[in-house]
């Protein structure tokens, strides 16, 4: 997950935006581990739901959450384009002022 999207990540100013990304992460992951129209369909619907969480976001915040979604699905597939894997969890607490990351995958059967 660090290799992939620990700027990303990192690049929250609080615990609580770090954690926030670090689900986006996770779901970027998993959108990119399928195919490639249901990326986009799924890509779609979460702007719809940030939309709905955020009923503030102007128009250019939600296409700079979709860029950076697509970003880290890019990065997913260059570096990681053989793991498919999908993430079930994904938590980050403060230790000592540390972050610490705790991501659990499974296997996708793509049969």
């Amino acid at each position: 997950m660090l290799d992939f999207a620990g700027d990303f990540i990192g690049a929250g100013k609080t615990p609580e935006e770090r954690k926030n990304r670090l689900t986006s992460a996770c779901t970027a992951w998993n959108y990119a581990c399928v195919p490639e129209k249901v990326t986009a369909e799924l890509l779609d619907k979460y702007v719809v739901e940030y939309r709905k969480w955020n009923p503030d976001a102007a128009a250019e915040e939600c296409r700079l959450i979709r860029q950076d979604m697509e970003r880290l699905i890019a990065q997913k597939q260059q570096k990681y384009s053989l793991v498919i894997k999908q993430i079930i969890s994904g938590e980050l607490t403060v230790v000592e002022g540390k972050d610490h990351i705790f991501v659990a995958s499974t296997r996708q059967d793509l049969s």
